[in-house]
């Protein structure tokens, strides 16, 4: 196996391991955040090898938090505004191409008063942040965009209202990023169609730390588990070593559900969880509109299945770190796989078959980590081939291809 910073090959192999896979990056940046904003000495463990979560500890030590590396986790031991560097020159803040990070630091950052400037990469400088910004300037935080600055701004809030209604149509980090960072302010989603359960999350972790709770475990990301798993669903059998609960705030926990709706064997034992391949492929019908991030991986198992499934809601892929609609149709396309996709109705129509494509494929995806993992199952469970980008997984699965293949 070739692994470099653009392209992988990938040879078609049966799937029986015992493996551990990466905490949650959702509840980790989360939980760091809001570890930031208090003056007593945090915990965080478990942090999951993730370059969003690493990009988002380096801006917290170049803006003045204490941070400790501990053998799995960090300790925060001051706060924000409070550690804020006395300075002229505004801080120019590149937090990678993660929307967590990049939108979450921002409403941190609005509680300073120094100027910060804001310089992600890739697609991020294009993905939704307009209605993140008009919160902030209703709020009285300075901020400006330009063709030179991706975004200038500069607290403190200002005049802060019991409650503000935030957009969520697109997104629910903006209205995350602001509850996380004014835990004092009643902070209401509007037109929240998807992620609902991602916003819970954000609320219970808001109320322990309100509660005093300053110890935190990351639990297992349930996006990152659904790689392996769809893989052995397919073609054998896996046991998940560190997963031994199911987290309710992570809606992609949903999918056990569907695997076992899909016909595998899934099983949480004291050992780990347990999936192994059933002995038929059945279609699934499903809203994917609170697990938008498992929709490609929920595809694969479809392309197996024998006869036409339905995933609905599914348009707001085409604001992640590429068009994962366009990306998912592509590989569609080079593995021969039937489908249809409804934009009026935002339905997708794929018909499985039951049938491995034995020819090698070249699968060019976009640079975004998701579309790379799931290239790889399509070509591990076919004829094999290459997929490009592959230093992309480190966004939230860093050691994905020893994981699969070790």
């Amino acid at each position: 196996m070739n692994l470099d910073n653009s392209l992988y090959s990938v040879e078609p192999c049966g799937f029986d391991k015992e493996l551990c896979v990466p905490g949650s990056k959702s509840f980790a940046n989360r939980a760091l955040i809001l570890a930031a904003t208090t003056k007593k000495k945090v915990l965080i463990k478990n942090l999951p090898l993730s370059h969003d979560v690493e990009k988002m500890l380096e801006i917290f030590q170049y803006i003045g938090l204490d941070i400790t590396h501990i053998e799995d986790g960090v300790t925060i031991s001051n706060s924000f505004p409070e550690c804020e560097k006395e300075i002229e020159r505004p801080l120019i803040i590149r937090p990678g191409d993660g929307g967590t990070t990049t939108r979450f630091i921002i409403g941190l950052l609005s509680k300073g008063e120094r100027e910060y400037i804001i310089e992600p990469e890739g697609r991020m400088r294009t993905r939704p942040i307009n209605g993140l910004v008009d919160c902030l300037k209703e709020l009285g935080v300075k901020c400006s965009q330009s063709n030179d600055k991706w975004l200038s701004l500069q607290g403190p809030f200002k005049n802060l209202p019991s409650s503000i209604e935030v957009d969520a149509s697109k997104t629910t980090q903006h209205a995350t990023s602001l509850a996380l960072s004014l835990t004092g302010v009643d902070v209401t989603p509007v037109g929240m169609d998807f992620s609902k359960s991602y916003w819970n999350m954000t609320l219970d972790l808001i109320s322990r730390f309100k509660n005093g709770c300053i110890e935190f475990t990351v639990p297992v990301d349930f996006s990152s588990l659904g790689y392996p798993l769809a893989l052995s669903a397919v073609m054998g059998r896996v046991k998940v070593l560190n997963c031994l609960t199911v987290d309710k705030f992570q809606s992609d926990s949903i999918f056990l559900e569907i695997l076992a709706d899909f016909g595998a064997k899934v099983m949480m034992t004291k050992e780990g969880l347990i999936v192994e391949k059933g002995d038929r492929f059945i279609p699934i019908n499903h809203d994917c509109s609170d697990c938008p991030d498992l929709v490609p991986t929920i595809a694969f198992l479809c392309s197996f299945a024998n006869g036409e499934s339905y995933l609905s809601n599914v348009r707001v892929l085409r604001y992640k770190e590429s068009d994962r609609l366009e990306e998912l149709f592509s590989i569609f396309k080079k593995f021969g796989i039937d489908y249809t996709y409804s934009e009026e109705k935002d339905l997708l129509r794929i018909s499985g078959t039951n049938k491995k494509l034995d020819q090698r494929i070249n699968i060019n995806t976009a640079e975004d980590h998701r579309m790379v993992m799931i290239s790889y199952l399509f070509l591990r469970a076919n004829g094999g081939g290459s997929v490009n980008h592959s230093s992309c997984v480190s966004k939230s699965f860093g050691n994905f291809f020893s994981v699969m293949e070790s």
